[in-house]
Parts: structure tokens; sequence; C-alpha cells
């Protein structure tokens, strides 16, 4: 076989090393090095996607703000288009979180993380949580709900009020409709929490009049765009490492580490092997000195 048939061909090192970040592998598969791109591929995502699951899906993210900046996305973002998604993100909480758009919402930005927020209604969500209640006669209601949320604004003397229902089962057993008021409070629509923490009152009509006579307190589901890669509050971090405790950071690190091993694969994907090339020269034999005949 010939040198020229040896040789790799690197084709536009610069498209290649493109290719190589943004999809670990996909840089080598374009100059046709099909096995080095699935090594790579498989053992550089596997190894991202590993600490994201172990990090409950939380390990990637960027947050941009002052005292709040995570330096170790810039290891994270070497892995290329999946850690990208995390500056939409960070871009979008900002915006959120904004001192403006919180004073619209009637919402100091002092106590954002830790005080509800409300959005704009109506509301309708699947709904897991508690109630706490003492009932039409007086009698204390409690257990795990589970059902369907409904809640929307309607007009009262100061202004707009919030009303719904919740509709579902109490410890597994179904219960007719409650009936909910204000003060209702709903969590941040973006967060690093699949779930978005909710609760209300109840209100049940007593002695002819309606009475609020306990509350609700659960979580409805975050769409997958409002969690996904988002920053998490000081209280979220502080709630993923009770929860996993040392398997946060090992998730962490997992995810560096790919990041970074994506460096050496673009790397390698621009200026090719350090050897083994194919247009390396061959050295000169050397002939053998012939030793002189005996006299």
């Amino acid at each position: 076989m010939t040198d020229s048939q040896n040789k790799i061909e690197l084709k536009n090192p610069v498209i290649a090393a493109i290719l190589a970040f943004l999809i670990p592998g996909a840089g080598h598969f374009y100059q046709g090095r099909t096995f080095k791109a699935a090594i790579y591929c498989f053992c550089i995502l596997s190894t991202f996607f590993c600490g994201m699951a172990l990090g409950d899906w939380k390990t990637v993210y960027y947050q941009s703000q002052p005292g709040k900046r995570t330096l170790g996305y810039f290891a994270q973002v070497g892995v290329g288009l999946p850690a990208i998604p995390a500056l939409v993100q960070t871009s979008r909480y900002n915006k959120l979180v904004s001192p403006s758009n919180l004073a619209r919402n009637d919402v100091d930005s002092n106590y954002f993380e830790s005080h509800p927020y409300r959005m704009e209604m109506p509301l309708e969500a699947p709904f897991k949580g508690t109630l706490l209640d003492r009932g039409d006669d007086g009698k204390n209601i409690s257990g795990e709900l589970e059902g369907y949320i409904k809640l929307k604004t309607v007009p009262s003397d100061f202004g707009t009020a919030i009303t719904g229902t919740f509709e579902g089962t109490l410890d597994n057993k179904p219960i007719s409709p409650l009936n909910l008021s204000d003060p209702v409070g709903i969590g941040l629509p973006l967060g690093g929490d699949k779930e978005r923490a909710l609760e209300c009152a109840v209100v049940r009509e007593v002695n002819g009049r309606e009475t609020d006579t306990g509350h609700i307190e659960g979580s409805i589901p975050r769409p997958f765009l409002n969690w996904f890669e988002m920053p998490l509050s000081n209280r979220e971090l502080d709630d993923i490492n009770k929860k996993l405790g040392k398997r946060y950071e090992f998730a962490v690190v997992f995810t560096w580490i790919a990041g970074l091993l994506n460096l050496l694969v673009i790397w390698d994907a621009f200026e090719g092997p350090a050897y083994g090339r194919g247009d390396e020269e061959e050295a000169t034999p050397q002939k053998k000195p012939v030793a002189d005949p005996k006299p």
C-alpha cells in the first residue's frame, strides 16, 4: 500500500474543529476517521450525560450575576451543543428576575427566591401536595392531595383576586372539589427544579358566608424548557446538595471531565494525530559496513 493511500486527509481543519466542538466526534466523522469519531462520541457524551443524570439533571448551568458566577461552566461548555442551552437559559432567567420585571409582578428582588411569584392567570396544571383544613363542621381534614388545579383572576373590591378549584383525590380517595382563593403563592416560572411551588387558601361556606378554612401546599410541574440547564437559586442549590450530598460533586466533576476531554478532540480534528498520519518520511536504511577481507 502506498503512502498516498495511508495518508489521513484532514480536509478543512477549521470546519473539522467546529464540528468537533459542536458534537464530540463529528469533526473526525467529517474527515472520514469513523473509528475515532465513534469512540470520542460515545466516551465523551456518555461521561457528560452520566454526570447530568447522577446530579438529577442539575449539574450544568451558568449564572452571570455578580457573586454567583459558575466558572466551572467554562469546562462543561467544551462538550459543545449539549451544554450551550445553559447560555440561553441564563439570559431568560436574568430577564425574569430583573428588578423592573419583578416590580411589575409585585415581587421584591431581594426575596424572590423564598417568596411566591404571582404569574399571569389563568392556570391549569396537575397538582401534588398536602391539605390542611378544618372542614365545614370544624373537624380537621388533612392528607396527601393529587389531582388537577385550576386558577383564574376575577374582579374584586381591591382590583383583582384569584379563585379556582382543585379536583382529585385525598389519600388516594376521591373528594369533592375544593374551592380555592387568595392568598395564592406560585413559585417563579423559571427555575432549576422540575416542580414549581404552589400554595393557596381553601374556602368553604360557613354560616352563609365564604370563609378561609385552611390551605393546600404543594407543586405543579414546570415545562422541560423552563427547568433544563436553568440557573439554580440558593435554595435549589442547597436542596440538591442535601438530597445528593457528595454524589452531586462527583456528578459535576464528570461533566467537567467530558468538556475538557473534548478540547483534546477538537485539537486532534484541527491538527491531526501527532504521529501515524501516513506522510512521515521513511528513514533511509543504512548499509552495514563491509568488513575488510583478511589478508
